[in-house]
């Protein structure tokens, strides 16, 4: 019986041009939904999604909202949600409007954000000052409504709206990455609300570029020293770091530290040295030759980005006038030595990694060197960490170094008893559970999810 009105709804859904038989077919449809039947009901709500077209019969279907228990009114939702017809609104604001029910209200949002525009913005919005999972479903669904006008209604709400909702409506444009909306973050990122300001810095890291930089720079200053401070140079650094034009970008940063102030310049000091470049390292140089700003050289360089600056690291090293000093930069050429973006290819970076390790004078030094070097990715480097696993001070960074390695299985498998050993060795000596059953799984050729 069941397979026949299958077969039936799949006949009357195919034939839309025929007003009687689509009449039928929506018939059909209706009774098939309002029944007991959890079988049946389905084939009524799949109905809803894919059978009879247009918007006559969409909006019967949502019309069926206004008689339904909460329960039944959530699987009428999801069925209109996926079938995307903006004629179903109607029906779906007004029972958003009226229903309490959490389930409701969040499968209502669901269907806005579907089938919705610009118009659905403010109602959504609304939802925005809610308690998830209502607020979550609202983010959701404003980031995938259609249309422009949709987009210039929520930079009037992330201008307008009230303060709990204008931080979340700058997010939401920065994850439809709306560049209409970048200069009201511009503006934003000095606003009097730390929410608003620390939500227009994140959106211009991710939409940001040179013409933006002046602005983000003010933005950094405003910014609360702590948490906010540091989130806003992380922003300002992606923008001229990694973002589409990041060198125009680093220069624009550079024209704006020269043009500052003292007292702006030393706040910009952190940013210029994660920014780097041949410009930044001049300013260095000339900190480093005065000995009352020579403190500053030291902070700046020593945050480097890169290994460009390695020679340098090591001529200051040489002649570090305190043991803090001496202390800072083995530490940046330590962080420096094996990172994927330090411009020097693999053999280069152990090379540097084998030329500090001789200048490393305390063991917590050497532990970090050789827990670091597993970014470098080849079998020279497991070479290289293999005799630190009989060395007891320095076995346990050695034990992650080798699971680590181990963990990309094209570099084990291709040395494949070399591995075995030497994970039986970390299974052996480690006294972190993890490594042990990493090391395990790795060497029974099994794969392992980071927690």
């Amino acid at each position: 019986m069941r397979i026949v009105l299958v077969c039936a709804l799949l006949v009357l859904a195919s034939a839309p041009r025929d007003r009687a038989i689509a009449q039928d077919a929506v018939g059909m449809i209706l009774d098939l939904v309002g029944r007991e039947d959890v079988d049946f009901r389905r084939l009524g709500l799949d109905g809803i999604r894919h059978g009879a077209k247009g918007e006559d019969a969409t909006r019967r279907f949502a019309a069926l909202l206004a008689e339904r228990t909460p329960e039944r009114q959530v699987e009428l939702l999801h069925a209109l949600a996926d079938r995307g017809d903006p004629a179903a609104i109607p029906a779906v604001a007004a029972l958003l409007s009226a229903s309490r029910e959490p389930a409701v209200r969040t499968a209502a949002i669901g269907v806005l954000g579907a089938t919705g525009g610009g118009a659905e913005v403010a109602v959504l919005s609304e939802s925005l000052a809610a308690t998830d999972p209502e607020r979550a479903a609202a983010k959701r669904a404003l980031i995938t409504l259609r249309g422009d006008d949709a987009v210039r209604t929520m930079i009037e709400v992330a201008k307008s709206g009230t303060p709990a909702v204008r931080p979340l409506a700058i997010d939401i444009l920065a994850e439809r990455r709306a560049r209409a909306a970048v200069p009201l973050c511009a503006t934003a990122a000095i606003d009097a609300d730390a929410g608003v300001r620390r939500a227009a810095m994140r959106a211009l890291g991710k939409l940001g570029g040179p013409d933006e930089v002046p602005a983000m720079v003010r933005g950094f200053l405003t910014a609360a020293p702590g948490a906010e401070r540091n989130d806003a140079e992380k922003a300002l650094i992606a923008v001229c770091t990694e973002n589409p034009g990041k060198a125009q970008a680093a220069e624009s940063f550079l024209a704006v530290f020269k043009a500052a102030g003292d007292a702006d310049r030393e706040s910009m000091l952190s940013p210029l040295g994660r920014i780097g470049g041949k410009g930044a390292l001049a300013i260095v140089d000339e900190l480093l030759a005065d000995p009352a700003k020579r403190d500053f050289g030291i902070r700046v360089i020593t945050r480097w980005p890169d290994a460009t600056v390695a020679d340098r690291l090591f001529e200051l090293l040489a002649a570090a006038q305190t043991p803090a000093e001496r202390d800072t930069l083995l530490a940046a050429l330590i962080r420096i030595a094996p990172v994927p973006e330090n411009k020097l290819n693999d053999k280069q970076k152990l090379e540097l990694v084998q030329k500090i390790l001789p200048l490393c004078q305390k063991d917590e030094e050497r532990a970090k060197l050789v827990e670091r070097v597993n970014a470098i990715r080849t079998v020279e480097v497991f070479r290289f960490v293999l005799p630190f696993l009989d060395d007891p001070k320095l076995a346990e960074p050695a034990c992650k170094s080798v699971v680590e390695l181990a963990h990309h299985q094209k570099l084990r498998d291709a040395h494949k008893d070399d591995f075995a050993k030497a994970l039986d060795k970390v299974i052996a000596t480690t006294k972190n559970p993890e490594l042990v059953e990493r090391a395990t799984r790795y060497k029974e050729g099994k794969t392992w999810e980071r927690k």
